[in-house]
């Protein structure tokens, strides 16, 4: 005797995967995650020091002196905030008062 065996058939359009995996992985420009930033900073570490440093020089517009090849040691999370920094202020509503508040919450950290 044969079993049937049904199977539902989703269907994907591929813009949403491809909307999903951008996201996913932080390469479409999004809000940054300002309470995520301030808890990796307040680890420390490599990754906090990192993001601390990429937030300064986005913000003020100075000098980054850390090498790219740096982005290799964050992991997938790290990654994003990275990205997020980057186009900070590209994404609309953005505040530079936020903004401001932010920075001086990462140099009270870094103190």
């Amino acid at each position: 005797m044969t079993k049937l065996v049904a199977h539902t058939i989703e269907t994907v359009l591929l813009t949403d995967l491809i909307d999903t995996h951008e996201r996913e992985m932080g390469l479409k420009p999004m809000a940054l995650e300002t309470q995520l930033l301030l808890e990796r900073v307040e680890a420390g570490g490599h990754s906090g020091e990192f993001l601390a440093d990429a937030f300064i020089s986005a913000y003020r517009g100075t000098a980054f002196n850390r090498g790219l090849n740096e982005l290799n040691s964050l992991d997938a999370e790290g990654f994003r905030l990275f990205h997020q920094i980057l186009h900070m202020k590209r994404i609309k509503g953005w505040s530079d008062h936020a903004l401001f508040q932010i920075e001086q919450q990462i140099r009270l950290i870094n103190v």
